[in-house]
């Protein structure tokens, strides 16, 4: 009995072959999964930097918060304190009554490719426990009329939603619950298509 060590063309080319499609299949799905890790991280960035503006705003006794503003396509955000003694508000922070402290941030210098924002391929359902649909085209920055999130010195804080993409398909939320300033980071699956904690 004699065996070949070697191998035929046929049999490397079939090799090839298969771990061609494997990678067609691998490759996509990876990106995807680095897509959803951009965003998430993005959301709990801003998650960590709502609740250390809570503990600011009580410590100093003061409203601190958060003004964001959009710049062409992208989003910055300035940190903002109350001047006066009656809360934030967007045309102080304008007028300078209330003081800007720091500013402009973009989250996209802390975490690659993470910015306020809903990627393309939606309509996507809003973030729990909202019933409506968002978009590319809608406002990431969901806090009442403004683009303001505020945080008392009482601890609790404006209640609303920051959505955070990667731009490409990574969809994340913050939610902030006003009462309490209870954060929550809710993070989109993209093949289920729905929000999951």
């Amino acid at each position: 009995m004699r065996t070949d060590a070697g191998t035929t063309l046929a049999e490397i080319l079939v090799v090839v072959a298969i771990l061609a499609a494997a990678a067609i299949v691998a490759v996509p799905a990876g990106a995807d999964l680095l897509s959803s890790a951009r965003a998430e991280a993005g959301a709990r960035e801003m998650a960590t930097t709502f609740s250390a503006l809570r503990f600011k705003s009580v410590a100093l006794r003061r409203y601190r918060g958060l003004l964001f503003e959009r710049r062409g396509r992208d989003w910055v955000y300035f940190e903002v304190e109350d001047g006066n003694g009656n809360g934030l508000r967007t045309a102080e922070v304008r007028s300078g009554v209330d003081r800007t402290v720091s500013g402009p941030h973009r989250l996209e210098d802390d975490v690659e490719k993470a910015t306020p924002g809903v990627p393309p391929g939606g309509p996507f359902p809003e973030v729990p426990p909202g019933s409506a649909r968002v978009d590319e085209t809608s406002d990431p920055v969901q806090f009442g009329s403004s683009d303001l999130v505020s945080f008392s010195p009482a601890g609790s804080a404006s209640s609303g939603t920051l959505y955070v993409t990667d731009r490409r398909n990574g969809l994340a939320a913050v939610v902030l619950y006003g009462p309490t300033a209870r954060v929550r980071v809710w993070r989109f699956d993209p093949w289920r298509r729905r929000w999951s904690l």
